[in-house]
């Protein structure tokens, strides 16, 4: 099986997209994240709503001492201010240079050790600079799932 079989198709984020336009396009494909396409035209990185959330909302000693953190924290909940002011941010400054790709030939599991490699649960397809679309750990799971129903 080819992984292009598995590949989501998911619109490519651009300068001066918003965080709002982006988790749009990431919900409605039900992907965390989509490539970046730079001004040259060149898929440059990935657009993460993990990485988004967590530069926006999430500061670095909340992260580091959440074993301290209780249930009741209202004074560090993300108030709806916060969260309109981030959705109008444009995404250019927090896209990820990593890009973890395989061809549309690879099988799975080259895909799964590209994901392996670069800490994720998600890859682009590429073939020659034309992009096809996101494969993620659940549409991976979902085939092999299948392919165990088939065999019983």
């Amino acid at each position: 099986m080819r992984i292009i079989e598995l590949a989501v198709s998911t619109p490519v984020a651009h300068p001066g997209m918003t965080v709002e336009q982006l988790f749009m396009a990431c919900v409605e494909a039900g992907v965390p994240g989509i490539p970046y396409r730079d001004a040259k035209g060149r898929i440059a990185g990935k657009a993460s709503m993990r990485n988004m959330v967590k530069v926006s909302c999430l500061p670095d000693f909340m992260v580091k001492h959440h074993h301290l953190l209780g249930d009741e924290i209202e004074q560090l909940r993300i108030p709806e201010v916060k969260a309109r002011e981030m959705a109008t941010l444009e995404i250019d400054s927090f896209i990820l240079d990593d890009l973890p790709q395989v061809n549309g030939d690879a099988p799975i599991s080259k895909a799964l050790a590209v994901m392996e490699n670069h800490d994720t649960t998600y890859l682009f397809v590429i073939d020659d600079h034309q992009y096809h679309g996101v494969v993620t750990m659940m549409t991976i799971a979902r085939r092999l799932l299948g392919m165990m129903e088939a065999d019983q």
